[in-house]
């Protein structure tokens, strides 16, 4: 980067804040994104910068919060909020300033990461429970009271809810694409900040760089169990549960790389993964359309699981349930059961 603040000219002339009628539509849409952010943990004041951001393209005063709320994965704009809130849909426009966001020398490296983390969340845990989360009403009244009555309740037994919308408005496979292009890369080079060291720091120039990992965490084979939970969860319209990350072929090929070479999990570990791998072979495509998400997922996890290679002791769990060999008790209900007699010998 030619500059050491790659963010200090940011373009602020996609924010059409002088267009009444722009302005008008960017308002009606945050309250939908506030909501998400409520649930999603962001405090009253993050919720403020990103707002300020939304609307007038303001970025985070990032000296002044340094030291606010650090350890949150969700404190307030993060790489994925900068790039899904921005007005431009060029790709080449967001590429470049996906750079620019992550050689930003004053940001925390939670304010870079944090937003990998956010993505997987929305697109992995919050998609296979239906793309929602529950969030207290009492509690809500507190803090987004005019959100009350635009939410739907809860059904019983949590009447006491409500019911708000975890996505990205269909933009997971995009967003996953932008802050990920080289999925062989598991680190990242951060600008140095007074946080690189905690005890006396040597010598360093504003340009030095350190590694630190791209990825908070690696996928498993555990996460079998979470795309059969999906795959298990009645069909709805939400726009969060229909954009399960992986029924895209790029995170599917990030989840093989991490996973190829695990054993097949051993102890309490074993039952949910073979609950997952029943599901996706003995999942019901016949009655499902050809352009539905799921069905889109379990032709290419299908493909992926018996064509390519993984370690020897997780075939052997692949080719049982390919060859019908594992029984489930209520494999469809939230409390399916393995009959002892699919466990491996």
């Amino acid at each position: 980067m030619s500059s050491l603040n790659p963010l200090e000219n940011f373009d602020t002339s996609h924010w059409k804040t002088d267009d009444k009628s722009w302005m008008k539509e960017r308002e009606k849409q945050w309250p939908e994104i506030e909501q998400m952010l409520y649930a999603l943990e962001m405090t009253k004041k993050g919720r403020g910068i990103v707002k300020r951001y939304f609307l007038k393209g303001s970025l985070p005063h990032w000296k002044k919060l340094h030291d606010w709320d650090r350890d949150s994965t969700v404190r307030h704009l993060n790489l994925l909020l900068f790039l899904y809130l921005h007005p431009c849909q060029d790709e080449t426009v967001l590429r470049s300033l996906r750079d620019q966001f992550m050689e930003h020398p004053q940001a925390l490296p939670g304010d870079r990461l944090g937003g990998f983390t956010l993505l997987f969340s929305i697109g992995q845990g919050h998609a296979s429970s239906g793309g929602t989360r529950l969030v207290s009403t009492s509690e809500l009244e507190k803090e987004l009271p005019l959100a009350v009555s635009q939410l739907p309740d809860a059904p019983a037994p949590y009447a006491h809810c409500k019911i708000v919308d975890i996505h990205t408005n269909g933009h997971n496979e995009r967003l996953f694409n932008l802050m990920l292009p080289d999925l062989s890369q598991d680190t990242v080079q951060l600008p140095v900040t007074r946080d690189t060291y905690v005890s006396r720091a040597p010598r360093y120039f504003p340009w030095d760089h350190e590694e630190l990992p791209l990825r908070a965490f690696r996928f498993a084979l555990f996460d079998l169990w979470t795309m059969g939970q999906w795959l298990a969860f009645p069909a709805t319209s939400s726009k969060g549960y229909n954009d399960m990350i992986f029924q895209y072929e790029r995170p599917l090929d990030l989840w093989y790389q991490d996973v190829a070479k695990s054993a097949a999990p051993e102890g309490k570990w074993l039952e949910p993964v073979l609950i997952g791998l029943y599901r996706i072979f003995q999942f019901d495509l016949d009655n499902e359309p050809d352009e539905s998400p799921r069905t889109r997922f379990v032709r290419r996890m299908r493909a992926l699981l018996t064509e390519r290679q993984f370690s020897e002791s997780f075939q052997a769990l692949v080719k049982l349930a390919k060859n019908d060999g594992i029984a489930v008790r209520n494999p469809w209900s939230d409390e399916p059961k393995l009959r002892s007699r699919s466990l491996p010998r």
